[in-house]
């Protein structure tokens, strides 16, 4: 039995981008988007899922490499809402960009021509919000009414609209600032005065409540910010951020073997033993069987998967893992044991998103390996919380 380490880089990102129900109608206090065109009906591929992924954690790294592809993706109607996100928090994902990379703005439009209607009106919505209207009519060669208001402070506003609240979530990806969603925070005290209408006001707690319930388990700056502010609240305040914080780790559950929320599984996978046709790698295939069972000639990918893991104060993760595979005949594969592997090492949003990791053992069973039970053993450790997974899995080798 031949076992080696192949470098794998798989993103293992949960995601759920911030919704809110559609608020009561009020005066508004910021210039409305476009009416949004009827849903698309096609599933999100892999790049859609990544291009939300850009957007929703691009404050994790604020890599300015990666901004282009958003700009590729608003030529594409279908594709922006495959994401899932509103123009709204494209709007505030972008006039904050803009705000933090003025000298760069115009290379990443590029040509106004280019851009379909939506796409177009969150550009310049963005424009007007970050404080360069003077490029919309360079670019764009419009003058939309409202660019002759003063936009207001995303960072203060008090949201009476699901658009107002979409602003600031996309203000929030961008910046990874917890306090473009303090407002929402502070809506949640019963006491303190919005707009005076009590129907209104029940519906801004709710979404608001709702907004940061959504986002809390998937972004770790937030949850630090809102059990900061659980800490220092007291009185129905206080109950109300505790509420928020006790249903966004309600649908959290580690997995069987786990050391408090650090949690993992070994997940194989066989892989394909021959190119496809036209040289491309064929497709590999989950191994879901209590015990699968492997042939020889076969080859099988074991990786981990895992969350909970601890995160410094710069969101960066260390996790790392010892393995070994033992054969039908009690004894270790030398070639198999490997200790300090890396499985992450790396930022991410939140500690809770659920990780493959960076690397995989690839297994080979040889003509002359021992039919039986090869057994594999894992201990998974959190270098940053100082936590340990011990974890087992076997695969069956049979005769044909």
């Amino acid at each position: 039995m031949r076992a080696l380490i192949l470098a794998l880089v798989l993103a293992g990102f949960g995601l759920n981008c911030a919704e809110a129900q559609p608020l009561a109608p009020t005066a508004p206090t910021q210039p409305s988007l476009p009416a949004p065109l009827p849903p698309v009906r096609a599933l999100p591929s892999a790049a859609d899922l990544k291009l939300a992924e850009t957007i929703v954690f691009y404050y994790v790294r604020s890599d300015l490499a990666s901004v282009p592809s958003v700009f590729a993706a608003l030529k594409d109607t279908e594709a922006m809402q495959r994401t899932g996100l509103s123009r709204a928090t494209l709007a505030g994902f972008l006039a904050t960009l803009f705000q933090q990379n003025r000298s760069r703005v115009e290379g990443w439009i590029g040509k106004a021509d280019d851009y379909p209607a939506d796409g177009k009106s969150a550009i310049i919505f963005a424009l007007w919000q970050s404080g360069n209207t003077d490029l919309v009519a360079s670019l764009f060669h419009e003058g939309p009414d409202f660019l002759r208001d003063k936009p207001g402070n995303l960072y203060t506003l008090m949201p009476s609209r699901s658009v107002e609240l979409d602003l600031k979530w996309g203000a929030f990806f961008a910046s990874g600032n917890p306090g473009f969603v303090a407002t929402l925070v502070e809506a949640l005290d019963p006491l303190k005065p919005l707009t005076g209408n009590n129907q209104f006001d029940k519906a801004i707690r709710l979404n608001a409540a709702q907004g940061l319930v959504v986002n809390l388990r998937q972004h770790e700056v937030l949850e630090r910010y809102i059990r900061r502010r659980a800490g220092e609240a007291s009185g129905a305040f206080k109950k109300a951020l505790e509420a928020v914080l006790a249903d966004g780790m309600a649908g959290f559950k580690p997995a069987p073997d786990h050391d408090g929320d650090f949690s993992g599984t070994i997940a194989m996978l066989e892989l394909p033993g021959k190119a496809a046709s036209g040289g491309n790698a064929g497709e590999a295939t989950m191994l879901t069987d209590t015990m699968p069972q492997a042939h020889r000639g076969d080859t099988v990918g074991v990786t981990l998967l895992f969350s909970g893991m601890g995160l410094k104060e710069d969101l960066s993760a260390d996790v790392s893992y010892d393995i070994k595979v033992t054969g039908p005949d009690g004894a270790v594969d030398p070639r198999s044991a490997q200790d300090g592997v890396t499985a992450l090492k790396d930022k991410v949003g939140g500690r809770f998103a659920l990780i493959d990791s960076r690397s995989t053992l690839s297994i080979h069973f040889e003509p002359d390996d021992k039919p039986g039970p090869y057994r594999i053993d894992v201990l998974l450790k959190d270098n940053v919380a100082g936590k340990k997974v011990a974890l087992t899995r076997s695969i069956e080798l049979v005769d044909k």
